[in-house]
Formats: C-alpha cells, sequence, structure tokens
C-alpha cells in the first residue's frame, strides 16, 4: 500500500514539473533531462513512468477521463442533441482555457492513435462515452434504432476534433461554439430524423 502510495505519488511529481517546465519553455525545448533534475529523480526513473517524453502529455489527456464523466452526467437530463452540444461547449472551453498545453496533448494524442498499434485512451474514452448516451439514446427511442451507434460517435467525435484543429489558432469561443453546433446539426438530421 504505501509503495503504491510513493509510486503514484512519484508519476503525479514527474507530470506536474514537467507541465510546468513545458508551460515555461515550450515543449520542444524541455528534456527529459531537466524533467529528472528538477523532479530530483534519476533518469531511468522517469522511464519506468514513461517510454518517452510525449507520454507525459498523453497521460494527462487520460487524466480527463473522470472530468468527462462528471461533465456528461451533469447534462444528463438535457434532450440529447442539447446534452451533445453542451458536452461539447464544456470540453472546448477546458481546452481554450489550457490551449498551449492541450494544442500539444492533442497533437500527441493523433501521433499515438496513428503509430502501428499505437493506441489513444482518451480518443477512446470521449467515442466510448458517445456511444453509451447514443445507445441509451435508441434505447428511449429518441434516434433511429438501425443508426450504428459506434459510427455515429465516430462522427460526432470527428465534428468535435475536427473543430479543435482547424479553429482553436483563429477563432474565439463563442465561434468555435457556433461552428460545433453547425456542424452537429448538419448530422443530427440523418441521426435522429428530424
Amino acid at each position: 500500500m504505501r509503495r503504491e502510495s510513493r509510486k503514484r505519488d512519484t508519476k503525479e511529481k514527474i507530470v506536474r514539473h514537467a507541465i510546468r517546465l513545458f508551460k515555461e519553455k515550450g515543449y520542444d525545448n524541455v528534456t527529459v533531462d531537466e524533467i529528472t533534475q528538477i523532479c530530483g529523480i534519476a533518469k531511468g526513473t522517469f522511464f519506468n513512468y514513461f517510454p518517452k517524453k510525449e507520454n507525459v502529455l498523453l497521460h494527462l489527456v487520460d487524466s480527463y477521463g473522470e472530468l468527462m464523466k462528471e461533465i456528461v452526467l451533469k447534462h444528463r437530463e438535457e434532450r440529447l442533441q442539447d446534452r451533445l452540444m453542451n458536452i461539447f461547449r464544456e470540453l472546448l472551453h477546458i481546452y481554450l482555457r489550457h490551449a498551449d498545453l492541450l494544442r500539444l496533448t492533442l497533437i500527441e494524442t493523433i501521433k499515438s492513435a496513428m503509430e502501428p498499434g499505437g493506441s489513444s485512451t482518451n480518443l477512446f474514452v470521449f467515442q466510448e462515452t458517445l456511444r453509451e448516451m447514443l445507445e441509451g439514446a435508441k434505447a428511449d427511442g429518441l434516434i433511429r434504432s438501425g443508426t450504428d451507434s459506434g459510427v455515429s460517435a465516430s462522427v460526432l467525435a470527428a465534428i468535435f476534433y475536427h473543430t479543435l484543429i482547424n479553429w482553436s489558432g483563429a477563432a474565439d469561443e463563442e465561434t468555435m461554439a457556433a461552428i460545433l453546433q453547425q456542424h452537429l446539426n448538419a448530422v443530427w438530421e440523418g441521426m435522429a430524423g428530424e
């Protein structure tokens, strides 16, 4: 029990200091040596927790899984299309509030998903959360029963990430939310048959 607590503390310490360095110096300007030095750990210890520097960013994004669940629960009583949009709005707000760091994590997430045998758990968690919402809506007769929830969830996730990738450097939060709403409206008719 004590050993697990120390391991968790060490991992959190690495993440906390690495993020601070990334923000101060820029991700590309930070080395593993600098991270280990500021943490007061050996380089081997770093690699026990993270195979590469990029994995620190991936860990950060993966930790948003719990936050995603909280956001989804908060909007569970809303009409499905409103619920989806409000979830997207909250995630967009979080992303833009921490844009410099989360832009890096998004890039690393996409790279990780594209590597042979690579996976991106946060992309999977996001899509799976959307799929479960759609399955529930299907069971309640709110969307067409013939609609594949996995495919629909993939499309919805793509809308969100597409907006982040294409607009986060050029548009403010309200503009991006309006773009998300337009895209959601464009696919909604096919999913809900409205």
